[in-house]
Parts: structure tokens; C-alpha cells; sequence
């Protein structure tokens, strides 16, 4: 879908209740406490001021940075915005303009990696991407904005870190956002949390090593605070604010968008997806993901409004799933209507029933070794076929299962889930290495039976 699919301009006045800023806080309070969330900041601005804006749990500031995650990339965005409009860029050029050594450089127009709709696979990197998917249709993919941070450094001579801080960073006034590891520390950067097994342990944002990581810097390794978001957001709301212009604005909104047919379908943009069912009006949006945390940033076109939250926790299956919740329960509440509720016991009883299944696998895994002695007995006995099929079944066949579950059933590498679901990664690898461990066992065992035999 493409053009300004709103009656007007985006750009409209704001109207909520009195009271409404204090009912959220409660909301975001109870919401907080409910999903096990160690540090939560949320914050609504309009055009002219931050209408409201709190930190939860163990953050005291509404300028402590988090790590954004994808949210960066409509930082990325507007750089190649504001490069296109002083003609420095051609959003419709193939990538091999700007990038000679590219991929696939002439079949991918930077348009298409603004998008997604280049071709190029999900879990690829900087070091091997190409088109594998059909071009045309929305692929999200990190390694889109891994070049376009490249195509920023190569026509401006600057690194990405030097150029955002430059040109968006800097003129914004955002005093607590940065591009880059040291700065965000510098700038305080919170601890973040990452889940095993329902209990949030702290850790280190984990920032990519190289260019060649699976989530680089343009993608999503930005940081900034719940008040430095705020500041950023209006400057869509005000049009640009001169760091892009009021047409590059609905470019990134409106233009060029690819629709997305999911459980909530939506049409993504440069940056920022769109929803529309089944809300009482339009909402843009965009969320963010690291190891160690989560974020999301929306705009209400029709009251010129804008949130933002940032989490320090990542919990893939429970908490991220309740952040999105809350985070929809204050659009929700902002449009007049009730927000989610997230039950009092929620927490405890969908990771109960992950746990469970996890206890489950490992227990397949543990059990088959206290039965080694039979099978001792069983290959003593000469039943060599039987005990040949067994050892196929349980110590080859199912432990290869077990490893393919996560890349077959939810399509993710393992080395993915290794670094944002660890207590499954670590369940998987456990298991699937005490069953193969068995089986060397047994192996041992068979062809000691077998020697004996042959021996008497």
C-alpha cells in the first residue's frame, strides 16, 4: 500500500481526559510489577511538550539510556532521508552505486532494504547475504540496515556513529543517546536482564563485535533514554523538524509501504509499520529487541501524539509478549478505549507450562541412562537387532530431533536462540548430549558383547 491513507495530514490536535496520565501510571505500575520487569521507562509527548513520563522498577530516571533494538533503525532511516534530500542518495539506485562490492548490489535498490523487500534472508549477516527471497515482498532482515549504515558511511566519508550524532543526535538535543558502546556507557547505560527458565539474570548488553554481526549498530545497537525518545518523536510530529523535511516524513510513513498479512496485518514503511485493524484509528509503530532488553516507540497520527518504552529485559516467550501488551494497553487507553489486562498470576503460570515442556525434554533425554544396565542385559542375551533399533531410536533419532525443533519449528538457527531464548539453547544441547552420550555407552557395550561372543 502506498500514499497517506489518512483523510488529513498527520498532524492533528490532541485531546485526552484530566486524568488519563494518572490512570496509566497505574497501569504501567501494576503492569511492571506482574510481568517481573526489573526496569521499565515510558513516556508521552505531543508536538510542543513530554506530556507524561516515569521510570518503574529499578530505574529512578527518565534519562538512564536502554538499548533500543530494531527501534534504531528509523535513526537509519532518516540518515539516508536527509542524504536523498540533498541529493547525495537516490532512493531507487541499486545498492552497487553506492556499494560497488555488494551482493546481488545491482538487483536491490536501497528503497528495497529501507523496506525489506530486497530478497535478502532473515538470520543473514554482512558476511553472507544474498537474495534468497522472493523481491518484492516483505522479509524483515537486520542486514538491510547493516548496509544502509554502510551506504551512510560511504558517501559521507563518516562513520555511522560520527554521522548520526552529527546530524540527528546532536541538533535534537539528545543528551543521553548514542551510536556507539563507549558513549552509551558513558551516558549510563542500563544492565540488562536476560531470562533462563523464568528468573531475569543481569547481564551486559552484548554489542556487536564486528560489522559483521547478526544485529549491527544501524540495526539496532542504539541507546537512549525515555526522555531523549520523547524528543525524537517530535520531531515527526513537528514535520521534520528540519532534519528531514515534512515530505520525507510521509515518505517514510506513507510511501512505499509493503503490507504484511500477520495476526495484526500492517504495512511497513521506512522504519515504521502501520496498523490500522482493529484500531479506532491508524498507529505507527515500530519495536526493538536485544538480548538484554526491549523497546517500543509509537505515533498516533490523528491526536499527534507519541510513546515510547524501553524494558532492560529480555524474556522471549512471557515478559517480551506482556511489554508488547502494556505497550498496546497505553495506545489503547489513549484512544478511548480499555487497555490489556495482564493477570496477577500470568507470569508464573507461562512459564510454569514453558518449564514443563523444557523439564520434559530433559527428562527424555536423562532417563534412557538409568536404563543402561538392561540393555546391558538385553545385548547379553544376543537380541542384537532389537538393541541395534533401540540405540537408533532413542540415542541418534531423537536427540537429532531435539536439536531440530528450534530451527524446523520456529525457523531460528540455534546460534540465535543461543543468545536470545539461553534456557532453551541450553536444554536442547544438554539433552541432545546426554542421549548421544548413551549411545557411545551402548555403543561401547555392543561391541564388547560382540567380542565376547566371538571370543567363547
Amino acid at each position: 500500500m502506498s500514499g497517506n491513507f489518512f483523510a488529513g495530514k498527520a498532524y492533528a490536535d490532541t485531546s485526552t481526559d484530566s486524568d488519563i496520565y494518572e490512570k496509566i501510571d497505574d497501569y504501567l505500575r501494576t503492569c511492571t510489577e506482574r510481568a517481573h520487569i526489573p526496569a521499565l521507562t515510558a513516556t508521552i509527548a505531543d508536538s510542543d511538550e513530554i506530556l507524561f513520563a516515569n521510570a518503574y522498577g529499578d530505574c529512578e530516571s527518565c534519562d538512564t539510556p536502554f538499548v533500543l533494538g530494531s527501534v534504531s533503525k528509523s535513526f537509519t532511516a532518516v540518515c539516508i532521508m536527509r542524504l536523498a534530500e540533498q541529493g547525495l542518495i537516490n532512493l531507487n539506485d541499486s545498492i552497487s552505486v553506492y556499494l560497488p562490492d555488494a551482493a546481488d548490489g545491482d538487483r536491490i535498490t536501497v528503497s528495497q532494504l529501507l523496506n525489506h523487500t530486497g530478497g535478502l534472508g532473515e538470520h543473514q549477516t554482512l558476511e553472507n547475504y544474498h537474495i534468497i527471497n522472493e523481491q518484492g515482498v516483505h522479509c524483515y532482515a537486520n542486514v538491510n540496515y547493516s548496509l544502509l549504515g554502510k551506504i551512510i558511511e560511504q558517501i559521507t566519508g563518516m562513520s555511522f556513529d560520527e554521522y548520526v550524532t552529527a546530524e540527528i543526535i546532536g541538533p535534537l538535543g539528545l543528551i543521553n543517546t548514542a551510536a556507539s558502546y563507549e558513549k552509551s556507557i558513558q551516558n549510563g547505560l542500563i544492565d540488562g536482564h536476560t531470562d533462563y527458565w523464568g528468573i531475569p539474570v543481569k547481564s551486559s548488553p552484548k554489542y556487536p563485535a564486528s560489522d559483521s554481526a547478526w544485529i549491527t549498530v544501524p540495526a539496532g545497537y542504539m541507546s537512549s533514554s525515555a526522555n531523549d525518545l520523547a524528543r525524537y518523536l517530535q520531531m515527526y510530529l513537528r514535520g521534520g523538524e528540519g532534519i528531514v523535511s515534512p515530505q520525507s516524513v510521509d515518505t517514510m510513513f506513507y510511501e512505499n509501504t509493503v503490507f504484511v498479512d500477520g495476526e495484526v496485518p500492517y504495512w511497513y514503511g521506512y522504519g515504521w509499520a502501520t496498523i490500522r485493524e482493529p484500531l479506532s484509528e491508524p498507529v505507527l509503530r515500530h519495536s526493538g529487541l536485544v538480548e538484554t532488553g526491549t523497546s517500543c516507540v509509537f505515533i498516533i497520527p490523528g491526536k499527534q501524539l507519541a510513546v515510547a518504552l524501553t524494558a532492560n529485559v529480555n524474556d522471549y516467550f512471557v515478559a517480551n509478549e506482556m511489554m508488547d501488551s502494556l505497550g498496546w494497553g497505553v495506545i489503547l487507553m489513549l484512544l478511548g478505549e480499555e487497555p490489556n489486562i495482564i493477570s496477577p498470576d500470568a507470569y508464573i503460570l507461562e512459564h510454569l507450562k514453558i518449564d514443563l515442556i523444557m523439564l520434559a525434554v530433559f527428562a527424555a533425554a536423562l532417563i534412557p541412562l538409568f536404563f543402561i544396565p538392561g540393555y546391558k542385559k538385553h545385548v547379553g542375551q544376543q537380541r542384537y537387532i532389537s538393541a541395534a533399533v533401540s540405540t537408533f531410536i532413542i540415542n541418534i533419532a531423537l536427540p537429532v530431533f531435539i536439536l531440530l525443533i528450534v530451527p524446523i519449528f520456529f525457523r531460528t538457527p540455534l546460534w540465535v536462540a543461543a543468545a536470545f531464548v539461553p534456557d532453551v539453547f541450553i536444554t536442547v544441547a544438554v539433552s541432545s548430549s546426554l542421549l548421544f552420550i548413551g549411545g557411545v555407552i551402548k555403543a561401547v557395550i555392543f561391541i564388547e558383547c560382540i567380542i565376547k561372543r566371538d571370543r567363547s
